[in-house]
This record gives structure tokens, sequence and C-alpha cells, in this order.
């Protein structure tokens, strides 16, 4: 649990952590041409980290303590935030009794919305 954890947590940081200052335009343009190349529209780590610090988004590790909350004992296995006019976060997660299970939140507001 502590080295998924700490994972986790390593990945978040590099998102989260300040690398470069990009303008409104490139930002637009660089978002524009991520999800052309990605068919899921999943933002690069450098996009969520701009969303984020622009307040577009919550932090991922908000919503993944909510997962936790909400599922106690699971393991999280991998996190992805997917854009789109409703950027969604997607926790994937291994339940305490052996289930696969995809929390999806919505990204702006961190409002669990579904399982599947």
């Amino acid at each position: 649990m502590m080295r998924h954890l700490l994972i986790i947590a390593g990945a978040f940081a590099s998102v989260l952590v300040p690398l470069a200052t990009v303008s409104d335009a490139d930002a637009s343009a660089a978002m524009a041409q991520k999800q052309d190349q990605d068919p899921r529209g999943r933002y690069s780590p450098s996009e969520a980290r701009d969303e984020r610090q622009q307040g577009n988004i919550v932090p991922a590790l908000r919503v993944i303590n909510d997962v936790r909350r909400r599922y106690p004992g699971a393991n999280v296995l991998d996190a992805e935030l997917e854009g789109g006019a409703a950027p969604r976060y997607v926790i994937k997660i291994l339940t305490s009794d052996g289930r696969r299970v995809d929390v999806v939140a919505d990204a702006r507001n961190g409002r669990i919305l579904y399982e599947r």
C-alpha cells in the first residue's frame, strides 16, 4: 500500500511542479494537438499541470483521497486525466475483495460521477 502511494505521489508531483511557463495560446494549441493525437483525449503531464495552475481542474490527489474514503483498503492502480468539454479523472482501483473498479470523477470540481 505504501509503495503504491509513493509511486502515485511521485507521478502526480511531476504534474504539480511547475517546470515551464506556457502562454494561454500555447497551452490551447498544445491541448488541441494532443487531443488530435490521442483519441481518448488524455492530458499530458504538462497539460494537466497547466490546467491545475489555471484553476480549471482540482488536484488528482484530492480525488484519489475521496476514492480511498469510499473504498477503504482498496489499492489505486492508475489515475488518468481525460480531456474534452467535461474533463474527468478515471481512477482505477483494486478493491479489498479483489474487484477492479474504475471510478470516474469530474476534474473541475472533484465530485465522483460514477463507477464502472
